[in-house]
């Protein structure tokens, strides 16, 4: 594999430490050949069949291209001859066809000779090989540099698709006990029935379990940056790969050879129409492209997860010995940002906002639809109507046609488009009676619906159609109780239970769409309007008069302005009125909560409420502030504080709809203002007052945590972040976001959606949180986070030409070039200040050298160690689950950081009065390194987590020449005043690559 397989295994030799794989490779080079234990069998079976799948799809990937160039010269050379090819691969040897380059004419000699160094590469990492690497990349073309980059993110691609499957794999194997798990990596303990059994171990009882589950929510919300990198097109490609794998593994007994053949020319087809298509974006994703991708993950994947996850529950109920869910229970739900976040993005209108929403209701109709007409087949019952059938068949007759029976007995319905063996539907077949009047009234929403989502009037019509969801919801429960009332329980547990889930997971919007935007943009359309009343300039007032004017304008009945084109205002000030005005007109139920960015106070929340008023919502959207910078996180339990003493907000709630506070904390802007450390203990200690608050005023709370896909921004494993989260502060509830760029990695496949869900803790996290940590531990926390933040804050914003090394030794300025997202990487003019966080951290993994993550961190443990406190963080990192995680995050990305790399870009790039920046990061680097291995006790970095070391191990070979490649072109692309197209899309090649051997963009 390149050399790939030799790499992983010499680099197990000191993955587990005693014992295991690494130990038993380690004898045999050095001759002592032991024999492997049943453990070490157990890891050649972890890692075998991943590698062969990797080997395969390589080898028919290669030979794809083989056969494809023999084409052609069979073409130039017999143009008259028509011959189809002979795709046959039962011969094939994939393992030859992934090394053997001969015959691809479309790829250079300087291309071939880079893919063979990146294999010997991988053999050694040998300085020596990288610098050969080096040598031929110089001299190589920049249309080399595009081929040789698509062909190794190709590759890197293939060792995602097969990884993931492989993980799925073992899931599976782990479900069936045929194995056991070796590592939490594989999430042993995070099943649901792992998760009973740790409960009832802790002495709570199954009924206490099922009553805390039923109460449960967790909250899934999209958001569109960072975008994708990899287009649908492409995407849907892999998608079929992956379910190619999943039959080579399912059927592989079953297949007849004609059968594999098919299927591995299926392999083939799809590896050779992704290498055919033009994997980047010509033109910049708009927020409604962005929104179609994120339905498009709904409809594909969740649609059907959702419901078999509910089974799962089901099941695992029934053998703790209680009773299945409730009907009522709603443990998922789903948001989404996808044109409701105008944040500092000037296209997300409210026009677009508005479009999008019934873009989502058209969608969602759509599978209802799908779903009843499948309804129609199974539920075709007879028998007399229930009453309450009967009762909603009275009120839903739709004025159709009644017509005699030709007995006389009964009455005959005439129906529309009914595909069955006759147009006629009698009365004795109730359930069929009601599905085909929803599926009128679905037509009929549908066709409103889709004419509003692209801004035209909907057609005029006498007729019902569904608005709400409890409209939807209310046949279909009316059904499956008459159905349990006739006993017929095993027929109202089938598809139309599945339906009902789907109902009260999706609701008639399929995801509810949250509405953010800057608390400065509200204060700007304040000053608006009290300049036209003439009472001044709203920003100049003081806090305390801000709420009180505030609160006596909610309480008057008296509207502050008519019609907002009378109001003298901005373009950006008409807009904002205008999108309040679209959530008016629109409802709330196709809304989730008013997110406001950047809130710093109380009248921050109750401008938003004010401004729902004054444009009509009679019922207001919930309005969450999100607090992000250091100094607005410490600030946040005050300006709670000040909500829940105000008369008018404490009676709110029933104008809202909710009986709960949300409160939004932003991880990536926290970390780019002040440091790993001091971002992650200042988020801890406001969880803790905000908790703190809620309960003394005895309001409810729920925190939306604004986690981005890169530990940099608040990302990494989900159940480490949930479990080390302060007591308390998940109590049943969660609402987090899943960024554009995890989305397919958690819900690409129905398979990912299963495991993606079992690893939210959240009724682990509310029944057994963990204890609160002790004087000593906070004191010791308290010292760290001052100190990082200092030696953070000293790099980036105090350290003077650091502006100009950041921009040198990254991509950051030519990132801008790419059509990845809709939204600016800056929200106005500035420096670092201004820059948002997804940029940042993008720009440092480019350069693999990850900075923000960890800079701070060495200094801050370095000094506790200095003095003499190593013991109390060897403690800290046993017994407290979150400074745990905060450790072994870190130690994950400091793994991934490459010195010889970075130092690439900084030789190649970086002007000679900056290097001596560049010494200070590295000296930071070493520092944090050995404090790390210090605490944890290992030696190596990972060496307790053989899962994601072999991610690393796996990726390297292709991933160091790929930095290399792109710091030639960057170096050329600054060589001139406008990069041509050729340098911009090669540029673009290499941002791909990186991103996937990273496994984010940042």
């Amino acid at each position: 594999l390149l050399g790939v397989r030799d790499d992983l295994e010499m680099a197990g030799a000191g993955d587990r430490g005693e014992g295991g794989l690494g130990t038993w490779l380690a004898d045999h080079a050095s001759g002592s050949g032991a024999a492997p234990s049943s453990e070490e069998d157990e890891m050649r079976t972890r890692i075998n069949p991943l590698l062969e799948d990797m080997q395969m799809l390589r080898g028919l990937f290669f030979d794809s291209l083989r056969k494809g160039c023999e084409d052609m010269r069979r073409m130039k050379t017999q143009p008259s001859v028509y011959a189809e090819h002979d795709y046959n691969t039962s011969n094939l040897d994939c393992d030859k066809a992934a090394i053997d380059l001969d015959g691809i004419d479309c790829l250079s000699d300087n291309v071939k000779q880079i893919i063979q160094l990146s294999g010997e590469y991988g053999k050694d990492h040998s300085q020596e090989c990288l610098q050969k690497i080096i040598a031929v990349v110089d001299k190589a073309s920049i249309d080399e540099v595009k081929v040789v980059a698509r062909v190794l993110s190709e590759l890197l691609s293939q060792i995602n698709l097969c990884e993931r499957h492989h993980r799925y794999r073992r899931w599976a194997m782990y479900k069936r006990h045929e194995i056991p798990i070796l590592h939490f990596s594989d999430g042993q303990n995070h099943q649901v029935e792992e998760c009973f059994k740790m409960l009832l171990e802790k002495g709570f009882t199954p009924t206490k379990i099922r009553e805390s589950l039923c109460k449960q929510n967790l909250e899934l919300v999209f958001t569109a940056h960072p975008t994708q990198s990899i287009r649908r097109s492409v995407l849907k490609k892999f998608k079929l790969l992956d379910a190619g794998l999943e039959t080579k593994d399912n059927q592989a007994e079953m297949l007849t050879p004609l059968m594999r053949e098919r299927l591995f020319m299926s392999f083939q087809q799809n590896l050779l129409a992704i290498w055919r298509t033009n994997n980047m974006r010509k033109i910049k994703p708009t927020p409604e492209d962005e929104a179609r991708y994120g339905l498009s993950v709904v409809e594909e994947t969740l649609w059907n997860a959702v419901p078999e996850h509910y089974r799962i529950i089901d099941e695992s109920l029934r053998r703790l010995g209680t009773g299945t869910l409730p009907m009522d229970t709603r443990l998922i739900t789903l948001g989404s940002w996808m044109g409701g976040d105008r944040d500092g993005n000037p296209f997300v209108t409210h026009d677009i906002t508005k479009r999008i929403v019934y873009l989502s209701q058209m969608r969602a109709c759509k599978l209802y639809y799908t779903e009843v007409e499948n309804l129609l087949w199974s539920l075709s019952m007879q028998g007399p109507a229930s009453e309450p059938m009967k009762a909603w068949l009275a009120n839903h007759q739709e004025g159709e046609v009644m017509v005699p029976n030709d007995d006389h007995t009964a009455a005959v319905q005439q129906t529309k488009h009914w595909d069955f063996y006759r147009q006629e539907q009698t009365y004795n077949e109730p359930f069929r009676q009601i599905l085909v009047i929803m599926r009128v009234i679905l037509e009929r929403t549908i066709k409103r619906t889709e004419a509003l989502s692209v801004g035209k009037e909907p057609p005029a019509t006498s007729g019902f159609t569904f608005t709400r969801t409890e409209q939807l919801l209310e046949p279909l429960m009316i059904m499956y109780e008459a159905l349990e009332a006739r006993g017929d329980i095993l027929l109202a547990n089938g598809p139309l239970k599945d339906l009902i889930r789907r109902v009260q997971t999706f609701g008639i919007n399929l995801v509810r769409l949250d509405i953010r935007q800057e608390s400065t943009r509200h204060e700007e359309v304040m000053d608006a309007i009290t300049s036209y009343m003439g009472l001044g300039q709203y920003g100049t007032w003081p806090e305390e008069t801000k709420v009180q004017w505030l609160t006596n304008e909610l309480i008057s009945k008296r509207p502050l302005i008519g019609d907002i084109d009378d109001l003298p205002c901005s373009p950006e000030v008409k807009e904002a009125l205008q999108t309040f005005k679209v959530i008016a007109e629109v409802g709330s139920e196709a809304f989730g909560a008013y997110i406001i960015s950047m809130a710093q106070s109380a009248s921050d929340v109750l401008e938003v409420h004010l401004l729902q008023k004054e444009m009509g919502s009679k019922r207001h959207l919930r309005v969450a502030p999100l607090f992000e910078t250091k100094q607005d996180l410490i600030a946040s339990p005050a300006a709670l504080k000040q909500l829940y003493m105000n008369d008018w907000y404490r009676q709110h709630f029933t104008l809202v709809g909710t009986d709960y506070q949300e409160v939004m904390l932003g991880y990536s802007d926290s970390a780019k203002d002040a440091g790993r450390f001091t971002s992650v203990w200042e988020l801890y200690k406001a969880q803790e007052e905000i908790v703190r608050l809620s309960k003394e005023y005895k309001i409810p709370l729920n925190l939306f945590h604004g986690r981005g896909g890169s530990v940099g921004r608040g990302g990494g494993p989900q159940y480490l972040a949930i479990l080390s989260q302060p007591a308390g502060s998940i109590n049943g509830k969660l609402r987090v976001t899943i960024q554009g760029e995890v989305i397919e990695n958690y819900f690409g496949t129905a398979r990912a959606c299963e495991l993606t869900f079992e690893r939210y803790g959240v009724l682990q996290a509310t029944l057994a949180p963990p204890s609160a940590p002790s004087a000593e531990f906070r004191d010791a926390m308290q010292r760290m986070s001052e100190c990082g933040c200092a030696a953070y804050r000293k790099m980036v914003y105090d350290t003077p030409n650091f502006v100009d090394y950041f921009r040198a030794i990254t991509p950051e300025q030519e990132l801008k070039l790419l059509n990845f997202g809709s939204r600016p990487s800056k929200r106005k003019a500035g420096g670092i200040e201004t820059l948002r966080a997804i940029p940042w951290m993008f720009a440092w993994t480019q350069t693999r050298l990850h900075m923000p993550v960890w800079y701070g961190v060495g200094t801050a443990l370095n000094e506790e160690i200095e003095a003499g406190r190593l013991a109390d963080l060897k403690e800290m990192y046993d017994k407290w689950p979150f400074f745990q995680s905060t450790i072994e995050l870190v130690e994950a990305v400091l793994a991934k950081v490459d010195t010889s790399i970075a130092k690439v870009y900084e030789q190649m790039l970086v002007p000679a009065p900056l290097m001596h920046i560049g010494e200070s990061v590295f000296i930071e680097l070493e520092t944090t390194i050995k404090c790390v291995k210090l605490i944890t006790g290992r030696d190596l970095l990972l060496a307790n987590n053989p899962v994601i070391k072999r991610m690393y191990d796996l990726r390297k070979p292709m991933t160091d020449p790929l930095n290399i490649l792109q710091a030639k072109v960057l170096k050329e692309m600054r060589a001139v005043e406008v990069p041509t197209a050729e340098l911009q899309e090669s540029f673009a090649a290499t941002v791909q690559g990186i991103a996937a051997g990273m496994g984010w963009t940042g």
